[in-house]
């Protein structure tokens, strides 16, 4: 076997970990499970249909305009191959897992390309595709590892001489920012850094190429938003609006501080995997983010990712101020670079404990021994970590998933067969809802700025009134599952709460769901069923 051939096996063997997650998990047991997929997914299939780009999951079928439409246009090829739901999810993890594979060979390329990294690009590509959360939102329809690729392709296009090259960096940077509006942060960066070195040409080439995209996106959005919306329609169709419904002059502060705090926990969790969510572990984790900025600092002294690094500033200026703790998911995009601030900076403190050896003080050998064995520590409990959850916790996590799912089809089946075709139906889950059972629903949004107050609702506080949400939003059903008051621990004793309010009538119980009637006006048509029976 020649050269090339055994860095193929190698390339090969690091896609085992997510290769084998996406495969044993193909049909997606928790899809849904955080809401955004499948708002994509019924967005996607909204295209496919030709009926536009909706949310065709909410009573109201507003237009999509909180996520841009490049990844659902793409997802909605996969409609377009097989329209059988949930049949379909196998091909869309199949796609999910070779969007990854180009992810992580695009990372490849760029350590490549930097003489600083070329001797760990290996390494580094080893541990990305071992990292339990670039396995899991590789087989999973969210954004960011599609956004990942674009961006990569973005700065290595940006690297080449030539007019098309400038070209096809500025249409990856304008599908990056139609995947995810973040992509902002990427097209001014990246202006900004032609600009400071004088590449005028192809900056006005670059800017020709995204800033229409941007205006034509925002244009079209700020069209076709609802005329009328209250704040839970908000919270689906505009970014914007939620954002200064939940941040404001009067909780800026705590929103810096507690999104910063997550920003380093995010980061560092990429590494040191929260298995176990104590403080210990978050300082632990926080430190590595520390050690990775300090690494990513010094390749910046030596001329090096300065594109790269750019783009990560502003992503995370991004994400300070946002109403929505920035976690290990809305850091992912950066992870190739902080990666490889967390090997230089490795390298770096390998040179000052070799240093300390040397020295004739063994105080100084003692120190440099007892700090060099807690870093090594430190990285091997986190490399098992990743083995642990990426080849145990998230198969068991999708275990009970799955057995979760088998419950809830039921229900999605019995609502199919016993609902008036026109029935709206409340649930937490309403895309996954919508597209087992054709019935259009919505949830409830709760409003970050709970969250960030560190405070609960005040029982009588209009989070906890779920038949008049109900009734004001024309839905005659509402859905609720044994897991709903886990997703918020605002939501506080869910089940004495739904059994108190005389306005829901049980209709179906089961041991992990129950199906209500909301008393309506009586324009609503009405359940014709048998009384509440425990389903079997």
């Amino acid at each position: 076997m020649g050269r090339r051939g055994l860095a193929v096996l190698l390339f090969l063997l690091i896609l085992v970990p997510s290769a084998q997650f996406a495969w044993r998990n193909r049909d997606m047991p928790d899809f849904s499970d955080l809401h955004d997929d499948g708002l994509l997914f019924v967005s996607a299939k909204s295209l496919a249909q030709g009926q536009g780009y909706r949310i065709a999951s909410l009573p109201e079928r507003p237009y999509q305009t909180k996520y841009p439409p490049f990844y659902p246009w793409v997802l909605s090829w996969v409609w377009r191959v097989n329209p059988s739901f949930p049949a379909n999810l196998v091909v869309c993890t199949f796609l999910c897992w070779l969007t990854l594979a180009l992810c992580i060979g695009l990372s490849f390329v760029f350590y490549g390309q930097e003489p600083e990294l070329k001797k760990y690009k290996w390494w580094m590509i080893a541990l990305l595709g071992l990292c339990p959360y670039m396995a899991f939102f590789g087989a999973r329809m969210f954004s960011e590892i599609a956004f990942t690729c674009l961006a990569l392709a973005t700065l290595l296009f940006l690297r080449r001489t030539g007019t098309a090259w400038v070209v096809a960096a500025g249409l990856m940077a304008a599908a990056a920012y139609m995947t995810r509006t973040a992509g902002m942060a990427l097209i001014a960066s990246s202006l900004i850094l032609m600009a400071s070195r004088k590449q005028w040409r192809n900056a006005s080439i670059f800017a020709a190429l995204t800033v229409p995209v941007v205006l034509g996106w925002n244009l079209w959005s700020r069209m076709h938003l609802p005329l009328v919306m209250d704040q839970n329609l908000m919270y689906y169709v505009d970014y914007m609006g939620f954002q200064k419904l939940n941040v404001g002059w009067d909780n800026i502060t705590v929103v810096l501080w507690k999104n910063f705090d997550q920003i380093l926990f995010g980061m560092g969790s990429l590494v040191l995997p929260k298995v176990f969510d104590s403080l210990p572990v978050k300082i632990i984790a926080q430190t590595i983010s520390v050690a990775m900025i300090v690494g990513i600092v010094r390749l910046l002294k030596q001329g090096r990712c300065a594109d790269y690094a750019l783009f990560s500033l502003f992503s995370c200026a991004i994400l300070v101020v946002w109403h929505f703790p920035p976690n290990e998911r809305f850091v992912l995009p950066l992870f190739p670079l902080l990666l490889a601030g967390l090997f230089i900076e490795m390298e770096h403190l390998w040179r000052m404990l070799r240093g300390a050896f040397d020295r004739p003080k063994w105080g100084d050998r003692i120190v440099a021994a007892g700090f060099g064995g807690i870093t090594a520590s430190v990285l091997a409990v986190s490399i098992g970590l990743q083995f642990f959850m990426t080849f145990y916790i998230m198969q068991e996590i999708s275990n009970q998933k799955r057995a979760k799912l088998a419950e809830h089809t039921k229900d999605y089946s019995w609502l199919r067969a016993n609902l008036p075709q026109d029935a709206s139906v409340f649930s937490f889950d309403d895309p996954l809802l919508y597209l087992y059972t054709g019935h259009t629903g919505s949830a409830k949004a709760l409003l970050p700025r709970y969250w960030y107050a560190g405070v609960h609702p005040k029982p009588s506080d209009s989070a906890y009134d779920f038949s008049t949400f109900c009734q004001s939003h024309g839905l005659g059903y509402a859905y609720f599952t044994a897991e709903d008051a886990q997703r918020d621990d605002r939501i506080e004793d869910l089940p004495t709460r739904l059994g108190h309010d005389r306005h829901l009538i049980a209709v179906r119980q089961t041991d992990s769901a129950t199906i209500f009637r909301v008393n309506m006006p009586s324009k609503n048509a009405e359940l014709t069923v048998q009384p509440l029976r425990k389903a079997n």
